[in-house]
């Protein structure tokens, strides 16, 4: 064998030697993927703002789809997306295997907490539905399938002896649409309740509220204590009276909080640099959605996490002094 073949032979040894040292997470991240919400809620624009800060300041080039609070975590935890927006009773969920997730997604990693999420329920103003439990045999919109506010529609519903199947049997109809079709389904006289869990308050809430006119059904007490038994994650909180022109007060409501997760294997730099990045920006984040903004301060970071925080993200958390 030639004096140079054995030299190349050597150098191809030594570079396929390197490859098996350097562990894969310390390869340089070139692509994030982030799938936040759907258009007309707070989720995708605000995803689409955090991605472009972080590829500007970063260099890291990044994009942002739509999605939903279970679809997200199901594809953060199979490596389909670097970052995924949702809910910290739904990470949890969705880390244990509960409710609507049939295995662990163990993969699962809390980055960030941001603003609380209300699960709102609005009817028309002129209907004669004066509580959930006349929503038996209405026409209802909880949202898309894959959506956190879907699966707590089924649990708030459930606590009044209603489900999906039974409306459908009563005569009623159950559509699965995001929010923009949703408000247009309630404007045009074919849906009798618009349900969301989303910020408060939100855009096509009050576009509602100007046409045709809406009234917020509330979760009494009794009824509320059985939902948290459904699904001890979420949170009893109240839709201020300041929220939406009309209220005569604050109406009760099922809460929960808005979470950012990411893939356990995001290596530790990248996790760090993006929540660094983000709360450095956060004044450019307020000029996109400023009320969802003010309620994420970065001391809420770990607000309701119930999963494993990524290490990155606790290095920046310990050293700013934050806990949960």
């Amino acid at each position: 064998m030639s004096q140079s073949k054995k030299i190349m032979i050597c150098c191809t040894i030594f570079i396929l030697t390197l490859f098996v040292l350097i562990p894969a997470g310390h390869a340089e991240t070139k692509f994030l993927r982030m799938f936040s919400g759907p258009e007309g809620g707070s989720w995708y624009p605000l995803g689409s703002a955090m991605m472009n800060i972080v590829e500007k300041e970063l260099g890291i080039s990044c994009s942002n789809g739509p999605g939903g609070g279970v679809g997200n975590a199901k594809d953060v935890n199979a490596g389909r997306a670097d970052l995924g927006w949702s809910y910290t009773h739904t990470a949890y969920n969705a880390y244990h295997g509960r409710g609507k997730f049939n295995k662990e997604n163990s993969n699962l990693r809390h980055l960030m907490s941001l603003y609380p999420g209300v699960f709102q329920i609005a009817v028309p103003k002129k209907s004669k539905i004066m509580s959930i439990s006349d929503l038996a045999d209405k026409n209802i919109v909880p949202g898309k399938v894959g959506f956190s506010g879907t699966v707590i529609a089924e649990n708030v519903l459930k606590a009044y002896d209603i489900t999906f199947d039974s409306i459908k049997k009563n005569g009623g109809s159950v559509s699965y649409v995001g929010y923009s079709d949703s408000a247009a389904l309630m404007k045009d006289g074919h849906s009798d309740c618009y349900m969301a869990v989303t910020s408060c308050p939100q855009s096509t809430i009050i576009d509602l509220n100007f046409r045709p006119g809406i009234r917020i059904l509330p979760v009494d007490d009794e009824h509320m204590k059985k939902v948290l038994e459904l699904e001890p994650g979420l949170m009893a909180t109240v839709i201020p009276k300041e929220a939406y022109k009309g209220l005569t007060g604050d109406v009760p409501a099922v809460g929960t909080v808005t979470c950012i997760v990411v893939n356990k294997d995001m290596p530790d730099e990248v996790a760090y640099n993006i929540v660094k990045t983000l709360y450095a920006n956060w004044p450019t984040l307020a000029q996109v959605k400023k009320a969802a903004i003010d309620d994420s301060k970065p001391e809420k970071a770990l607000a309701g996490a119930r999963i494993p925080v990524h290490p990155g993200a606790m290095k920046y958390y310990d050293e700013k002094g934050i806990t949960q």
